[in-house]
């Protein structure tokens, strides 16, 4: 239900420029040719897919996500290469889908999983040999005042500041809704006292596997958030 809620203002959230920018940084790591297959685990609204339709027409992309609110909100998007997506639980899709992918991408997810070191475990499965792992996730100490102070100092113009100014109240709702989102999933996932996720060395042990090359971890989103890239071995 909170998920559904998030959905109302998230594209406020995609909207921002710091977050236009960590999702450039992700179409650029992925590094994709055509032909190729993607997954996006955890696709929102869609965000990341428009910037591939963009970018990367010739790709084929396999967007899965559990909130029904935000896939409704991505499917009304105008997509000139539609992706295909899929209502359901990221590791009920990854335990059924029996295909392959060259890419497996997600944005925000690994924080909310369950049990990331399993959904994890599940991507890399289903990844080729050669394949690409490139996530996203949030730091520990987050703060999105720093990502609305960045956006502000982007803004080109008085008249695009002054936009951005007035998004405030509903970046605010959205900021609010996320914290609970958190607070949520740390309850839910007894998770108070084990941040490994959350940290850059314990997402390098978190996403380290015999059959994968190194992991390789970057800032992104202002640095308040990990881009962490792993390829599968040939």
């Amino acid at each position: 239900m909170l998920w559904n809620l998030y959905a109302a203002c998230f594209d406020l959230v995609a909207g921002l420029a710091p977050y236009r920018d960590m999702i450039d940084e992700v179409v650029t790591a992925l590094d994709l040719r055509p032909g190729m297959r993607v997954l996006d685990a955890g696709c929102g609204t869609g965000a990341l897919e428009a910037r591939l339709a963009a970018r990367h027409p010739a790709v084929e992309v396999v967007a899965v996500d559990a909130s029904p609110a935000m896939l409704a909100r991505a499917r009304r998007r105008s997509w000139s290469v539609r992706p295909c997506f899929v209502a359901d639980d990221i590791d009920d899709f990854l335990t059924r889908e029996g295909g392959r992918f060259d890419r497996v991408v997600s944005v925000n997810l690994i924080w909310a999983l369950s049990e990331p070191r399993r959904t994890i475990e599940r991507m890399a499965d289903r990844l080729r040999e050669g394949g690409r792992m490139v996530h996203a996730t949030p730091r520990w100490r987050f703060r999105f005042d720093v990502i609305v102070v960045r956006h502000l100092r982007q803004a080109r113009g008085a008249r695009a500041f002054l936009r951005a100014l007035g998004l405030l109240p509903a970046l605010a709702v959205a900021g609010l809704l996320n914290l609970v989102l958190v607070l949520r999933v740390l309850a839910r996932n007894h998770a108070w006292r084990d941040r490994s996720r959350w940290r850059s060395d314990g997402l390098a042990r978190l996403f380290s596997r015999p059959d994968c090359g190194p992991v390789v971890i970057h800032p992104t989103y202002a640095g308040q958030a990990f881009l962490v890239t792993c390829d599968k071995n040939a």
